[in-house]
This record gives C-alpha cells, structure tokens and sequence, in this order.
C-alpha cells in the first residue's frame, strides 16, 4: 500500500501529540511546583497591570471630555497632575517587578522552544509598554502646552492598549500554555477540584489506543499461527 501526502500528514500529527503527551508526562513534581508559582506571580502581575491602567482613567476622563482646557486650569492643578504621573510610575514600576519574577521562575523551562518563544513575547511587550509610559510622562515637562490635555489622553490610550496586549498574552497564551502543556491540566480537572472530587489517573488514552492495537495483531498472529499447524 502506497503511502499518499494526506496519510503521511495525520501521521506525523499523531506522532507529534504522542510525543507532546509524553513530554507533559516527563515534567517532575519539583518543576511543576515551580510552574504553579509562576502561574501565582502571573495572575498577581495581572492584577497590578490592570490597578495601573484604572489608575490612568483618573486623569484621561476629565481631559477627553475637555480636550481644549485652558493651560491656566492646567497649571493651577500642577500639583495634583504631577501626583498623578508619580502614582502612574509607581503602578507600572510595580508591575515591572512582577513582571520580572514572572521570567525569573519561567527560566527553568527555558530549553522548551514554546515556551522560550513566550517569554521573548512577553519581555518584548513589557518592553514597548517601558517606553510607551516614559513618552506619556515626557508630556509632563510643559504642562502649559495647549494640546497638553489632548496629548496625555493619546498617550494615556496607547499604554492602555499595550495594556491589553499583555493581558492577552499572559491570560491566553503563557498561562495556558502552563496548565495544558506543563501541568497538564483541562476543564476536567478545573472542575474536579471545584467540586472536590479527583478522578483516578490512569494511562493515557494514546498508550490505551497503543496497547489496544497490539493485542489485536498479537491475536491475529495467534490465529494464524494456530491456522498453519
């Protein structure tokens, strides 16, 4: 029997979730405590980010529905403002730190290209978010520029933005790929530990399928062989 393209394809796919489920079986218990820390410090990197990015809607709703305030109001608020902008750097400073620790306990799993590929993502976003904030706190050394209320709420926009880019990133892509590709776990499991009821592990269902296929050709070789005498 000849082997066509569509034939070669879904084999080589089936070869490649078999080894992707051996892979997740080979993670040891030291590491999989480790990505469960890591989970903790993304979820809690989350929270801090989306913190800085409320924080930014204390001055974006007034100057979006003033674009055109006079740089005289601007100036009698100096104080307040400049609170603000410190607040603001002090929030995503905070993240930043998050941020770090998050990388710091991804190390370990460094050698598997995913997730390598994640963290580049991911510093790299960190990264454009850096310098989208020091353009919106440049804005902060001429507060009597007329377009200074408009300048801050597209700058404000842009790291909000940016924002959500890496939420997106650690709540869809880095801590799913941790949980399905790490520590191995599904909506079966989410639920099971809701509900407080563990289901027994058992032998992976490809491992099943495999061992299903070897009996089956042991007994036809029996029959044969059974046949021929």
């Amino acid at each position: 029997m000849e082997w066509g393209p569509q034939k070669t394809t879904v084999d080589l796919s089936m070869i490649k979730r078999a080894y992707l489920v051996q892979m997740t079986y080979d993670v040891s218990d030291e590491e999989k405590m480790q990505a469960e820390r890591a989970l903790v410090f993304f979820n809690h990197a989350l929270k801090l980010l989306q913190l800085a990015t409320d924080h930014l809607d204390i001055m974006k709703t007034p100057f979006k529905n003033n674009p055109d305030m006079d740089p005289k109001e601007v100036m009698s608020a100096r104080a307040a403002i400049r609170r603000f902008r410190d607040k603001s750097v002090e929030n995503f400073n905070l993240f930043k730190k998050a941020a770090f620790q998050c990388v710091k306990l991804m190390q370990d799993f460094s050698n598997d290209t995913q997730t390598l590929k994640l963290m580049k993502t991911f510093i790299s976003t960190v990264n454009e978010l850096e310098d989208k904030v020091n353009k919106f706190v440049d804005l902060f050394t001429d507060l009597e520029d007329k377009s200074f209320a408009s300048s801050v709420v597209s700058a404000i926009e842009l790291v909000q933005s940016e924002c959500e880019d890496i939420s997106e990133i650690i709540e869809d892509r880095i801590k799913d790929h941790i949980q399905q590709n790490i520590l191995a776990t599904n909506w079966v499991d989410t639920v099971g530990d809701e509900l407080e009821m563990k289901i027994e592990p058992k032998t992976p269902l490809i491992l099943d399928l495999f061992n299903q296929r070897q009996d089956q050709l042991n007994d036809t070789i029996k029959d044969r062989s059974a046949l021929g005498n």
